[in-house]
Parts: structure tokens; C-alpha cells; sequence
């Protein structure tokens, strides 16, 4: 049997359907596994031992110049052919809203079982439509895998470094590990809040960000008592927290990092639903105000529950 899988959005959404992927593969142990993700999220599958093939495309908005979306359409144009050359038997969507440009791989691939979100415009061609039961997302991919009598037996989100890349943090041990960055404003936290936290903590913290707030973890560092480690890329990232004894989050990618790799995780939440989206197996640690804003947490909240958990 082959199988084409498609999640081609974001990184902590293709994490949450590493449980899913694992699973199937336990169930039809000789299929072909195949899967199309895009340039961004890509590191959430690779060296995945799961999955047979991993199809990558860039996608053209993602681009600004008119000659690199070309090369990126062009790319696409290719994968679409590849796909089409396997004849998938089946294929499934991991999206819980309709995505056409999703929809556009499980079509090419020729497959007989069509396994997706249906399209409220009644345009999609799924043999088997999922219906999204605002559960989390884990759970969802597993819905997805319902008609493959795929089922839940505990597997977790996984995320698998290179070796090279943990011997990288060796002399790191058991340390606390707190990522300061965040992408929706609702999620964020300001400089003042996160220097009031840090003086607060009476522990040895290690900071991380992205790179539009490495300039904020430079100033925390010089004005705190705080470590600023600036790594390089997601990979590297969760190279270095894989030595953490606890890794405290704001709400955003890194937040499924963690658990993937087997590190204990506090997540402080911002505007999102914690039943859909909590850090899978740390539900109970996740910090949220009921204005669903993360600058409102109360910090003597924060510092405590940190405390409490090292």
C-alpha cells in the first residue's frame, strides 16, 4: 500500500501529527509512507524514521522576488509530477480548516481513498470526509486516520536531532531553558514583564529567541542575571533545550519542540484555545489569563509555578 500524507503548513502543527504518523506506520508496518510538507516546516519531519519519502516545496508567496517565486512555482510543478508518478492508493490531508492548495497534492496522486476536511463550497473530491470536533490537534490527526482503523495507543509528539548537533551542548546539563519569543502580539511579552520575571527567579536561566528578538534577550542578559544563547535554527534549538531539565515557552512553535524531544514544558498561553493546542502531555503545566492575553499572567504566578516544577 502507499500512502501520500499532507501537512503543509506550520511546524508545531506537523509535530502534533508525528503521534498519527508513528501509529500508521505500527499499523501497515510494509507501506510505502510518503509525505509533503513545505521549506518552512520541513525540519519537523525530517530524520523521521517513520515516513519513506519527505516531497518539499517552497511555496511562491513566501517569496518576494519575481524570479524566485517562478523557481519556486517550477519546484512545485516538479513535486506535483513526482507525486503523480507513485500512483498513491491512498492519501490524507491533515488539515482541520479546507485547504485547496492541500486538496492540490491528494488529487495529483492519483489515490483511490481521499481522507480530508470537507469543503464548505461542497468543490472538494475526499472520498471520506473528516469532521473536526475542535479536539486537539493530535487527537484530530488520529481522526483523520479512522478509516485506516488507525488508533491512539499513547504515542507522543516526536522530534529527532542528529547526534552531532546534541554532542554540540554536551557540557549543558539539566538546565532551565525560558524562550522569550512569540509571533501573535496576544502571545508576546513585554521587555519590562520579562525583566520583572527574571529578577524574581532565583535560578540560573538560560534565554532563547528568535531572531527579531535577539536584540531584547541581549538587553535582558545585560540587566538580569539571565544566559542568552543564540542558536541558529529550529534544529538548533531544539539541540540545545535537549539538555534542559524544564523549558518554559511563550505560546508559538517552540512550544511543541519541547515535549517532541522529551523535555518537561511550561507553556504560558496567550489567545489560543489550551484544549486544542496545549504542549501534548504537559497540559496541567500551561499558564493562561482569562483575558487570553500572556502579558496579563501574574508574574508571581509565573515565578512560582516554575519553582514548584524544577
Amino acid at each position: 500500500m502507499k500512502v501520500l500524507l499532507v501537512r503543509n503548513d506550520n511546524l508545531g502543527d506537523l509535530i502534533c501529527t508525528t503521534p498519527a504518523i508513528e501509529a500508521l506506520r505500527k499499523k501497515y508496518p510494509d507501506a510505502q509512507i510518503d509525505i509533503v510538507v513545505n521549506s518552512y516546516n520541513r525540519m519537523a519531519i525530517d530524520n523521521n524514521p517513520f515516513v519513506d519519502n519527505i516531497w518539499v516545496y517552497t511555496k511562491p508567496k513566501h517569496k518576494k522576488k519575481i524570479g524566485a517565486k517562478l523557481e519556486a512555482l517550477v519546484s512545485k510543478i516538479k513535486v506535483f509530477w513526482n507525486i503523480k508518478k507513485e500512483k498513491y492508493d491512498v492519501s490524507v490531508v491533515f488539515r482541520s480548516e479546507y485547504s485547496s492548495s492541500a486538496e492540490q497534492f491528494s488529487n495529483i496522486s492519483g489515490a483511490k481513498i481521499k481522507i480530508g476536511v470537507k469543503d464548505k463550497k461542497n468543490r472538494d473530491k475526499f472520498t471520506h470526509h473528516i469532521e473536526f470536533r475542535n479536539n486537539h490537534e493530535v487527537e484530530f490527526c488520529f481522526d483523520c486516520l479512522k478509516a485506516l482503523d488507525v488508533k491512539y495507543n499513547g504515542e507522543k509528539t516526536r522530534f529527532f536531532i542528529p547526534g552531532d548537533m546534541k554532542k554540540k551542548y554536551e557540557d549543558f546539563k539539566d538546565i532551565v531553558v525560558f524562550h522569550i519569543s512569540a509571533r501573535m502580539k496576544n502571545n508576546q511579552m513585554s521587555f519590562e514583564k520579562l525583566k520583572d520575571i527574571f529578577t524574581k527567579l532565583d535560578k540560573k536561566i538560560y534565554i532563547t529567541a528568535e531572531p527579531k528578538d535577539f536584540e531584547t534577550a541581549k538587553r535582558l542578559e545585560k540587566e538580569t542575571k539571565v544566559i542568552f544563547k543564540k542558536t541558529d535554527s529550529f534544529l538548533d534549538l531544539g539541540a540545545f533545550i535537549s539538555r534542559a531539565k524544564l523549558f518554559v515557552t511563550l505560546e508559538g512553535g517552540a512550544m511543541h519542540l519541547a515535549p517532541a524531544i522529551g523535555i518537561k514544558t511550561i507553556a504560558l498561553f496567550g489567545v489560543s484555545d489550551i484544549n486544542r493546542w496545549h504542549p501534548w502531555g504537559y497540559k496541567d503545566l500551561v499558564l493562561q489569563d482569562k483575558t487570553k492575553i500572556a502579558e496579563n499572567i501574574d508574574n508571581e504566578l509565573i515565578v512560582k509555578h516554575i519553582n514548584n516544577n524544577l
